[in-house]
């Protein structure tokens, strides 16, 4: 028997073949590309990456990136300068409508 954590994977599992299959995956990242490009995002993370890799004594990818997953994933109501609501929230309902479209078939 499966928890809700591994049903919850299976699902995800399942989206993301789903989205491949269709060709809305590329499609997405795409627009998340130019959604992010429009808002500086990774202009911005590429700033704080170099900040933060200027900060350490001997340069530690590993703890880098572990350093930079959370600044590039929080809200901008937590990090302003970082991922804009409005990108999250055009991705989210994309997201929303391909399943809208697709949950009957499934």
């Amino acid at each position: 028997m499966s928890d809700g954590g591994e049903s919850c994977e299976e699902l995800l599992n399942l989206l993301h073949q789903r989205l491949v299959a269709t060709g809305e995956w590329n499609t997405l990242l795409a627009q998340l590309r130019v959604l992010l490009e429009e808002s500086e995002w990774d202009t911005q993370l590429r700033a704080q990456a170099e900040r933060d890799a200027r900060a350490q004594d001997s340069l530690h990818l590993p703890t880098l990136v572990a350093k930079l997953g959370p600044y590039a994933q929080s809200t901008a109501s937590a990090h302003p300068e970082t991922l804009p609501d409005s990108v999250r929230e055009a991705m989210s309902a994309k997201i929303r409508d391909f399943l809208d479209r697709n949950l009957e078939d499934a």
